[in-house]
């Protein structure tokens, strides 16, 4: 619900349904776990939309993302010192292997979705610039030592080439 930006009172009523359930003893077979299919198929487009846009849950979805990757119950973050960032830039220069490889229709396609967003540490995205992918790939995309923190962010590292 959160993903989908429903409204405050609709979501804190489901969850106090969900937990009037859980006390009567219906644990995961709670019906307020269950998502309709209009539920299912609005998450489902929202998580294939522009996520980049949707400034409130962008981090939070990008997180569960690297919690899954990462197949680690328990992983820790630093929260404020976590940013997202684009792999494909949301404004190439001109004269960058971006514009060669993506036309304008492809970056309008692309840029803020989720397959094109990974997490970072505030101090990397603050120099994390325009650069081309195997640039920013070896400046930006990797911690100390060669290795990243987030899983999510491993799994650029493991392309030669960032294209549509």
């Amino acid at each position: 619900m959160f993903v989908r930006r429903v409204y405050t009172t609709p979501r804190v009523t489901r969850y106090a349904e969900l937990l009037r359930q859980l006390d009567e003893g219906q644990g995961l077979d709670s019906p307020a776990l269950e998502l309709r299919e209009d539920e299912k198929a609005e998450t489902r487009a929202r998580l294939d939309g522009d996520l980049y846009l949707v400034g409130r849950i962008r981090k939070y979805v990008l997180l569960r993302l690297d919690e899954l990757l990462a197949r680690g119950q328990g992983v820790t973050y630093d929260h404020p010192l976590i940013t997202v960032e684009h792999v494909l830039p949301q404004n190439p220069k001109v004269d960058s292997r971006w514009v060669e490889l993506f036309d304008e229709e492809q970056r309008a396609q692309w840029t803020h979705r989720l397959g094109n967003l990974v997490l970072l540490n505030r101090a990397k995205n603050s120099a994390a610039q325009n650069y081309d992918f195997a640039a920013k790939k070896a400046k930006y995309f990797t911690g100390r030592g060669g290795v990243v923190p987030f899983a999510l962010t491993s799994q650029v590292l493991q392309h030669a080439e960032w294209t549509p």
